[in-house]
């Protein structure tokens, strides 16, 4: 009995039913999104005027928009978060160097797939109203 009792407690309420995602959220996607935005440059490649704080702010954002953006640009946000974060471990090897950190980031990350995410998550930034990512 004690045994049956245990395992009914183990158990809890797995009923099968898969996890509810909560819904898609735009306005606080769009915030994200205007966020993003306002690092562009590291983005872009150009670090224009940009500092290792910036692209630090950049990967807080970038987390943050992962769990804001439509389900469908997630893996995409993600794929931007891995990028700035081997920017930022780059720049640590490379003594601050931003852009040669942003080159080095660059080459270890699959290219086709980075610009191509890149693309998607500028489109549902401009679709937000705020300023592409590219240019």
């Amino acid at each position: 009995m004690v045994f049956l009792v245990a395992a009914l407690a183990v158990r809890g309420d797995q009923t099968g039913s898969a996890v509810a995602t909560p819904p898609f959220d735009g306005v606080a996607w769009c915030q994200s999104a205007n966020a993003i935005s306002t690092w562009r440059s590291v983005l872009d490649g150009s670090a224009e005027g940009d500092s290792i704080d910036d692209v630090a702010n950049l990967r807080t954002e970038l987390d943050r928009a992962r769990s804001t953006a439509p389900v469908e640009l997630r893996t995409e946000v993600a794929r931007l978060y891995d990028l700035i974060l081997l920017t930022m471990q780059a720049s640590q090897r490379l003594d601050g160097d931003l852009e040669a950190a942003i080159v080095d980031a660059a080459g270890n990350t699959d290219q086709p797939r980075v610009q191509t995410a890149l693309r998607l998550v500028d489109e549902a930034v401009v679709a937000c109203g705020h300023r592409s990512l590219v240019g």
